[in-house]
């Protein structure tokens, strides 16, 4: 007996079935290929994101590292400048502490050497800080008004110590810069004014030197660091930046 055959109007309708779900299939791997997409292109920017958060983070960490060493070698030099003042004055531990930071304060900010700040201030007031010399001078480096007011324009208080010592730097930068970095020069014309001949201002100024220059040679004795001269003819600028006569 012969089999019945399918109608080929059967088999398109047993088909038909697969035929409709095709197109949902369809849209579904679409829509996980966009969304696997999406993830990747989302991915990607969180990393970039994440990269660039951690760049900055290594750039902080670097720039608190360099304040510490900073902050350390400030310390150092703090405890360097008390003892010899402690031991070279009477002045009470609290003025003691404020001059030392008053010093250091001016030395960073105009990239001198604080050794040789305190040197100065030993040769003129031996750490007094209200100090009056027999001309009108004020304060830890004898600064006398004319200068004070070259230096500061119509800033600060002549009869304040930290006014004083702030224009007493400011004009020993200018001095420095005048005589093409010579301390020994720098400091003779601190003492007696620079407007003189080489000859004369050294005549002048060489006793007043020679105290400046042994009270240096004490501190240099406490190893001073690296960034600074042992030699007084060099000893005006710290050898770490640059400078200008800014306020």
């Amino acid at each position: 007996m012969l089999s019945k055959q399918p109608s080929s109007t059967n088999i398109y309708k047993k088909q038909l079935p697969g035929l409709a779900v095709s197109p949902v299939f369809l849209c579904l791997l679409a829509f996980l290929l966009c969304f696997s997409l999406y993830l990747m292109i989302s991915n990607e920017r969180r990393i970039n994101m994440l990269e660039e958060r951690l760049a900055k983070v290594e750039t902080q960490l670097t720039e608190i590292a360099a304040n510490l060493d900073l902050v350390y070698e400030i310390f150092v030099e703090a405890q360097k400048i008390k003892e010899h003042i402690q031991s070279r004055s009477r002045i009470d531990q609290e003025q003691v502490q404020e001059i030392t930071y008053a010093i250091l304060h001016n030395a960073r900010r105009y990239n001198l050497n604080p050794y040789l700040l305190v040197a100065i201030a030993e040769t003129e007031s031996s750490f007094y800080r209200n100090a009056v010399g027999k001309v009108g001078e004020h304060g830890l480096i004898q600064v006398c008004y004319g200068t004070f007011k070259m230096m500061m324009k119509d800033e600060g208080d002549f009869n304040h110590w930290r006014d004083t010592l702030h224009a007493g730097a400011r004009y020993l930068v200018y001095l420095l810069k005048r005589f093409n970095g010579n301390t020994i020069l720098a400091l003779a014309g601190y003492n007696a004014g620079p407007n003189r001949t080489r000859e004369r201002l050294l005549a002048i100024g060489s006793p007043y030197v020679k105290k400046v220059e042994n009270c240096y040679r004490r501190m240099a004795k406490i190893t001073m660091g690296t960034q600074y001269s042992c030699d007084l003819i060099n000893a005006g600028w710290a050898k770490s930046a640059a400078y200008d006569l800014k306020a």
